[in-house]
């Protein structure tokens, strides 16, 4: 418990102490880079006094390590896991990644979380039993997409036991079976928005 999440109020028991590749941000977020980057730079930088690449840095390297894993290829999905909550988020990406980072299904992937608190509980939230009862949603952003620091993602992953990622696995699959093709768009920090609507 010694790294605070980016809410500053809290603490990560595994923070991910990543850095940041802007060549593979720039692949899921191109707007954040060019002229229009330069735009929303400054506008960020003067009405919230940090940029939005600023707190993608802050994300990954003060937040919270836990399990993802792929349950669908085509689209791509990931399933995002949280203690926290005990529940999943499917989180889509393009399919480009699935040769790009020779994924398949069930390739163990490793997200940072950053937490809101229960009040907030999205619509999309399908809480586990186990939860801690203080978050409503949560923030995930997967760490081999954003950078490369490689062997700190793997000894990251390590802490997980194969039950956890079994666990996850499933928790996925039930996911998409209750609201078949429902999913957040996986974009650091837009994975953060509910889903308006499940089914």
């Amino acid at each position: 418990m010694k790294a605070e999440t980016s809410n500053l109020h809290t603490y990560a028991s595994c923070p991910g102490e990543l850095t940041l590749s802007n060549q593979k941000l720039k692949q899921l977020r191109p707007d954040l880079y060019g002229i229009l980057g330069l735009i929303c730079k400054a506008k960020d930088k003067y009405c919230l006094g940090f940029t939005k690449i600023e707190k993608i840095k802050a994300h990954i390297y003060y937040g919270d390590s836990q399990p993802a894993v792929v349950i669908s290829l085509k689209p791509l999905i990931v399933a995002a896991y949280s203690e926290d909550l005990d529940c999943i988020l499917p989180l889509k990406f393009p399919n480009k990644f699935v040769k790009n980072y020779k994924l398949k299904e069930k390739s163990r992937l490793l997200t940072i979380n950053i937490y809101s608190e229960i009040k907030d509980l999205a619509k999309d939230i399908i809480l586990g039993k186990n939860h801690s009862g203080l978050w409503g949603n949560f923030s995930p952003i997967i760490a081999e997409f954003v950078s490369n620091d490689k062997n700190l993602i793997e000894k990251n992953k390590k802490i997980f036991n194969e039950d956890l990622w079994e666990y996850v696995y499933k928790l996925g699959l039930e996911y998409l079976e209750l609201y078949p093709n429902t999913y957040r768009d996986g974009r650091p920090l837009i994975a953060f928005i509910p889903i308006k609507e499940i089914y």
